[in-house]
């Protein structure tokens, strides 16, 4: 890319929903001629920090296809459609019901704090290592992973710094209260970082471009996206929102909006990699 503009990709969580969409719009982008994967940072949160930590490596689209989208996944769904339904209106009783973010955070704690396991933390670590694919997941300069500390109610921002393995950060930033349990990382757990914000784009703040890519889901949060951009964009940093297309909103209604069904990803990164490609020009803009 030219000039010395530095440029930030954040994305969102969602679980398989989310990463099979990012992965997929990313891919329609550079198929578009948007070399999306030359940015600086890329942020991640739960799904989005799984997503950022594989395409911010050097595997190639046609390998990252193979192991995340053609490659059928055989993990066990953690949680039932009827129950992914009941804690999204527990989540929803707790946005009416709070006073402040921090007491809506530390309500989301809680549940974290009860979150039973149903496979051992080295099964869940394998989960994640199998979900990587062929070689190993590792840190880099552009890589930043966002998880919630229950003890300060803080996000926590993970890097190539933090000396923390990529797989337990990755594990911390996904665990989705009410489906995974917390990770206990140098005495402290932390738990989903999407109980601040499902993107966290106000952790970088020294991009003079952003493309934020955010899967919109009916989920209420304490910090809205709409805000945290808008503060950034009075700080000079230029940012672009992308949004699921109809289509892929409507995979996801097909699949009763449960976002962890490993088997919605084929079709969700097929239609994020069209949206790609048909809005590459407009991004390309903003973001050149």
């Amino acid at each position: 890319m030219t000039n010395n503009l530095k440029r930030a990709v954040v994305l969102g969580g969602g679980g398989h929903f989310g990463i099979a969409w990012e992965l997929g719009y990313l891919r329609g982008l550079e198929e578009a001629g948007l070399p999306i994967r030359e940015a600086d940072i890329f942020v991640g949160t739960s799904a989005g920090s799984q997503a950022s930590v594989i395409v911010s490596s050097d595997k190639d689209w046609d390998l990252i296809w193979k192991e995340q989208i053609e490659k059928e996944i055989s993990e066990i769904t953690p949680i039932s459609d009827e129950k992914m339904g009941e804690l999204f209106k527990t989540f929803e009783n707790i946005a009416k019901n709070s006073h402040s973010a921090k007491e809506w955070i530390a309500a989301e704690a809680e549940i974290s704090k009860k979150t039973q396991p149903f496979i051992s933390k080295e099964e869940r670590l394998a989960m994640l290592k199998e979900r990587y694919g062929s070689g190993q997941a590792r840190w880099n300069s552009k890589l930043r992973i966002v998880a919630t500390s229950i003890e300060d109610i803080e996000r926590q921002v993970f890097d190539e710094n933090s000396n923390v393995d990529i797989l337990v950060a990755l594990q911390a930033s996904g665990a989705l209260q009410g489906v995974w349990p917390s990770v206990e990382i140098n005495g402290k757990h932390f738990f989903d970082g999407g109980s601040f914000s499902m993107e966290n784009p106000d952790v970088v703040v020294d991009a003079d471009k952003m493309l934020v890519l955010s899967t919109g889901l009916p989920v209420d949060v304490p910090y809205k996206l709409e805000d945290l951009l808008a503060q950034l964009e009075k700080k000079g940093t230029e940012t672009s929102l992308v949004l699921p297309s109809e289509k892929t909103m409507n995979i996801l209604k097909d699949f009763n909006y449960n976002m962890v069904e490993a088997k919605i990803r084929p079709f969700v990164a097929q239609a994020g990699r069209e949206q790609g490609q048909a809005e590459a020009a407009l991004i390309k803009e903003r973001w050149l």
